[in-house]
């Protein structure tokens, strides 16, 4: 038989007493708490999912609990299932995991609690010449007193013939064979597996003497003879009966397909068939109450007009308009088409940007119930698929935990974090999610646990990531990819006035003050104590400023109607962040270059120097630049050293002296190819000696042959170089596309020219350049060259 290792247990347990009841690791029990202290403790270690230790007391009763008065070993205990009787006692279901020896008695709160250790099986450790003996004379000796009229139930022999452990075969003897209490006492006591079993091979050895001994009329089969472990339960066999057929009651009433429906049928008459007492009775009649608790055919009645959902989805968020018209689309597919498979979307984006409270929205916008799993740093494979169900405390995974405590199959499933799951021994919990991700493959999903097919095809699994990169390309592939981008500053002091401001004052109990903040201090927030592409950091300094208010105001002081810029420092204190603003005059060797941050776009001032009498042309970079911005500068290097002749750059330009790029902020790591474009213009001006433009931003990736290639987060840079009072913008053509999704009032103010080659970017930025420019640069139009209101883009 296979075994399994005890969990690890913390260094404090809270302690319930019990009479003469004694608990073996491997035994699932049956309790009566009557006591109301009892009937809180159970429920409060079942609620928070916590181990308790099970003590047996001395003869005396006495309280409180000391180590006087308990057996100093007692068992850790999971808490499987309660519930309450028409008495209201509070039945408990126990299953011993292992022995433990209480240290000291602590007093912590109003539950009894105690410092233990705990003695787990040494399953590692095989068994020596002797204890093997022990071992098959101790089955001989259980053979030869159920030959002799005592039959052990069927399910407890098929157990110890395969038990290859002493220590459990040791305590599945006792729980059969039941002595006295003081033998139990005793036998839980012996934390040797060896000790435990010459204990037992003596009882047995009793045993059979006895029954050798007695007449042959008192050698007839008789279970009384033979004490049974349903004894100590305090179970009437009359509930029993009740239980098993509301159960099967309740199986009947479910909607179930031919083959579940089976499956069950035979569990539940593989339970009427065991004994009360057996160690697999409980875990079977939990499995069979878990299967007909879930909802097999439960839905949510779904909201399908379209226009409530509209002013729903409005109501919560500001902005997100691609995540707002896709949900909406689902909706209108759904109301045309009911049968339709839920789809499987991904919100990518910043943290702050709104993703989780996205999701509670669609939910009620569509009527549904709302469920949220977070996988941060989950690496076992049996969170998502659950564990089988040979393991002693197995569980369903939590996809079907969540939809059981949902109570329908069709809620919106939030799948938190996905791009922060792991991996490790114990599996790949991304390689589960393949199949719970899969419209095709979904309405077949098995649980480990359950091992039956469960339809998640109504299910509208929503997930949410930082970045798309981490995730597994498969799993990628399942699903569609909705990018949330960052937020303005028009966006952020809507969502402020609409949303933030009101939740905060709410929360600070300032419901009934008027409390409103002024332009300049709400932009002040935005631009010199916040950085970020999302409104947490935003809501968070307003959350400060309130508890201030809520301070003066319990302190008797009179509160302003407004916050004003000028309080600011005294509120939130000095100014965390610069605003990067542009320079202030055009120089050589110095281009203003676009970044995408995960915190929002970002201006760079790209520096170079040109060294003279240095004896190298190696080329120095600095301002902790990655790989692949190091490789773009070495293609601008090369591509300008092919340009030297036109440009009428020195001979000795690139071979005698050493060219040094930095970019600032040192201490913060760049990397990517869309400074290529940037990086090749800042050393054309350093060779020609001519000014670049400070008045202009450039980004773009570049390739050997001068071509300008496309980059990503043009809307979070465009942004960036407004905040920084740059209005002409120079980026790859193919990126003209990604304009629309801009705010109005940056599309109106701006102007931006698209390039396809380097050699068209050169007059933009540098305009003294040697370089006669082949192809006219004219204004046009955005309407019609890219469908675009206002501000030209010229290409």
């Amino acid at each position: 038989m296979k075994q399994h290792s005890a969990p690890i247990l913390p260094d404090r347990l809270k302690v319930l007493a019990l009479g003469e009841i004694v608990i073996f690791p491997m035994l699932a029990i049956t309790i009566t708490a009557r006591n109301h202290n009892d009937i809180e403790l159970i429920k409060e270690c079942e609620q928070n999912r916590e181990f308790i230790a099970i003590a047996n007391q001395q003869a005396n009763y006495s309280f409180p609990l000391t180590r006087e008065n308990i057996f100093p070993i007692g068992t850790a205990c999971r808490i499987s299932r309660t519930r309450m009787t028409r008495e209201s006692q509070l039945e408990a279901v126990l299953e011993g995991i292992c022995r433990i020896s209480f240290l000291r008695m602590l007093k912590i709160g109003s539950r009894p609690q105690a410092l233990i250790a705990g003695y787990p099986e040494d399953l590692a450790h095989s068994a020596d010449s002797t204890t093997q003996m022990l071992m098959e004379s101790s089955l001989s000796l259980l053979q030869a007193c159920c030959a002799a009229g005592q039959p052990l139930p069927e399910s407890a022999t098929a157990i110890l013939e395969k038990i290859d452990h002493p220590g459990h075969l040791a305590d599945l003897i006792i729980i059969y064979l039941q002595p006295d209490f003081a033998t139990q006492s005793r036998a839980l006591g012996l934390i040797n597996a060896k000790d435990r079993l010459k204990l037992v091979h003596q009882l047995l050895y009793e045993r059979q003497r006895k029954l050798n001994s007695n007449s042959a009329a008192d050698n007839k089969p008789d279970p009384a003879r033979w004490p049974q472990p349903g004894g100590i339960t305090g179970r009437a066999a009359g509930n029993d009966d009740d239980e098993l057929a509301e159960l099967k009651k309740n199986i009947a009433a479910l909607d179930l397909n031919k083959s579940t429906r089976k499956t069950l049928d035979k569990e539940l008459a593989k339970l009427q068939r065991m004994n009360p007492a057996a160690p697999d009775y409980h875990n079977t009649l939990h499995y069979i109450e878990y299967v007909s608790e879930l909802p097999w055919q439960q839905v949510d009645q779904e909201n399908i007009d379209l226009d409530e959902a509209e002013k729903t989805l409005d109501e919560d968020h500001f902005g997100l308009e691609k995540v707002k018209e896709r949900i909406l689309e689902h909706l209108a597919v759904r109301q045309l088409n009911p049968e339709m498979k839920g789809p499987i979307l991904c919100l990518v984006g910043a943290p702050g940007v709104g993703k989780t409270s996205l999701g509670k929205s669609i939910a009620r916008a569509m009527g549904r119930k709302f469920v949220r799993l977070a996988l941060g740093g989950v690496h076992d494979e049996a969170e998502i698929r659950g564990h089988r169900r040979t393991y002693l405390g197995a569980m369903p995974g939590k996809i079907i935990q969540e939809l059981k405590r949902a109570g329908t199959r069709n809620p919106v499933f939030m799948l938190d974090e996905i791009d922060k799951l792991g991996r490790d021994f114990r599996g790949d919990p991304a390689a589960a999610l393949l199949e719970v991700m899969d419209p095709e493959q979904n309405h077949t999903f098995t649980d480990h646990y359950l091992n039956l097919p469960f339809d998640l095809s109504r299910v509208l699994f929503i997930a949410t990531a930082n970045q798309s990169d981490p995730i597994p390309a498969p799993l990628l592939d399942r699903m569609e990819i909705i990018t949330l981008p960052g937020y303005s500053e028009e966006e952020k002091r809507s969502i402020a006035r609409r949303y933030l401001i009101d939740r905060q004052r709410k929360n600070h109990g300032l419901k009934d003050e008027s409390l409103v903040f002024t332009e300049e201090a709400l932009d002040s927030i935005i631009d010199n104590y916040t950085r970020e592409s999302g409104v947490r950091n935003l809501e968070k300094m307003i959350g400060k400023i309130m508890r201030k208010y809520a301070r003066r105001k319990v302190a008797g002081e009179n509160l302003p109607s407004a916050v004003p810029q000028r309080d600011l420092a005294d509120l939130l204190g000095p100014t965390r962040h610069r605003k990067e603003l542009g320079a202030d005059t055009s120089r050589v060797g110095i281009v203003t270059g676009l970044a995408w941050t995960p915190t929002g776009g970002d201006i760079l001032f790209i520096e170079a120097a040109l060294m003279a009498n240095q004896k190298s042309n190696d080329l120095i970079l600095t301002g902790s630049l990655g790989d692949v911005m190091k490789e773009s500068a070495q293609i601008a290097l090369s591509y300008l050293k092919t340009l030297a002749g036109r440009y009428q750059l020195d001979e000795d330009f690139h071979e005698s002296r050493r060219i040094h790029i930095h970019i600032p902020s040192g201490a913060i790591p760049k990397d990517g190819p869309s400074a290529g474009l940037a990086l090749f213009l800042t050393l054309l001006s350093l060779a020609c000696n001519k000014n670049a433009d400070h008045k202009i931003a450039v980004t773009g990736e570049i390739s050997l042959s001068g071509r300008v290639l496309p980059v990503g987060g043009i809307k979070e840079k465009v942004l960036a170089a407004r905040r920084a009072g740059i209005k002409r913008i120079v980026l790859p053509e193919e990126n003209l596309k990604d304009l629309k999704d801009l705010p109005a009032a940056a599309r109106n103010e701006m102007f931006f020219f698209g390039v396809k080659t380097i050699d068209e970017a050169i007059p933009l930025v540098i305009p003294d350049s040697n370089r006669a420019v082949k192809k006219e640069f004219t204004g046009k139009k955005p309407g019609t060259a890219a469908g675009y209101p206002a501000a030209p883009v010229i290409s």
